[in-house]
């Protein structure tokens, strides 16, 4: 089960209580994957969130405990738990990383997980999150309280998050960033995946491209859902309320221009 972009807010909101509940009844599977901006913003660095966000690790603590393999691949929002000396960091996950991560799946063959904020991005974009992603970043905002990190930092994901509509996804650039993955970022991982599963565009994507099929969901601020890759190979799109309507499936571009320099409209 794979689940992105949530953006939890406050501890006890509506989205909260509602990615508990998706915790607590979690379809049967042998691993789950977060992958990526499950909080709006956290600095697993500092302890203060996790009594902060006590529910959520108590819910993540008890399905390891019953089995279940969890792996969290960081964000944009999500930083520090590939350092994060908190004991919930051991108890919760059973790998945390930034970038990528691989599975095998038995009738789908290689996954390849990204959170895709490093694929999906102006070039310029990049620098940016080397810097706040490394290791020296995160010990110098590590003595700030955490109270005050959470207030700046979520203030300033709401203001970046209203110009959402401006910078508004389409085919043609997810197209040619997925062309500039495949061509010169994919054989740096080392990796020949059946399958590539994208959290960050807040799309549902499925779709081929260079035989390997691309999915995703969309975010929880749009249709709370998940993805489901069960025993039998079949892909399950898991909604979770009937509040907002499903969105169409995203698709690329029938044609596109590979460009190193490639930018966002």
């Amino acid at each position: 089960v794979v689940v992105s972009d949530v953006h939890l807010r406050q501890p006890e909101d509506e989205r909260t209580n509602l990615f508990c509940k998706f915790l607590s009844e979690l379809p049967t599977c042998d691993t789950l994957v977060l992958l990526g901006d499950i909080f709006d913003f956290i600095n697993a660095r500092q302890h203060f969130y996790f009594s902060y966000w006590k529910k959520v690790f108590s819910e993540l603590g008890r399905l390891r405990d019953n089995g279940v393999r969890v792996i969290f691949i960081e964000g944009n929002h999500d930083y520090g738990f590939q350092y994060g000396t908190h004991p919930s960091v051991k108890a919760c996950f059973d790998h945390c990383g930034d970038f990528w991560g691989k599975l095998e799946h038995g009738q789908l063959g290689q996954m390849l997980l990204l959170h895709s904020d490093d694929v999906v991005c102006p070039a310029s974009y990049r620098l940016f999150r080397g810097v706040v992603k490394s290791r020296l970043f995160q010990w110098l905002v590590s003595p700030v309280p955490g109270a005050t990190t959470q207030s700046i930092f979520s203030k300033v994901a709401t203001a970046s998050r209203k110009k959402d509509d401006e910078r508004r996804l389409t085919s043609q650039y997810l197209t040619d960033c997925v062309d500039l993955l495949l061509s010169a970022q994919m054989p740096q991982l080392n990796c020949e995946p059946n399958m590539c599963v994208f959290g960050h565009i807040h799309v549902p994507l499925d779709d081929h491209r260079n035989d390997i099929h691309f999915v995703s969901t969309p975010d929880w601020f749009s249709a709370p859902s998940y993805l489901h890759f069960n025993e039998a190979g079949a892909i399950v799109r898991g909604w979770l309320t009937a509040k907002a309507p499903q969105p169409e499936l995203f698709r690329f571009a029938s044609e596109s221009l590979v460009s190193l320099g490639v930018k966002q409209k």
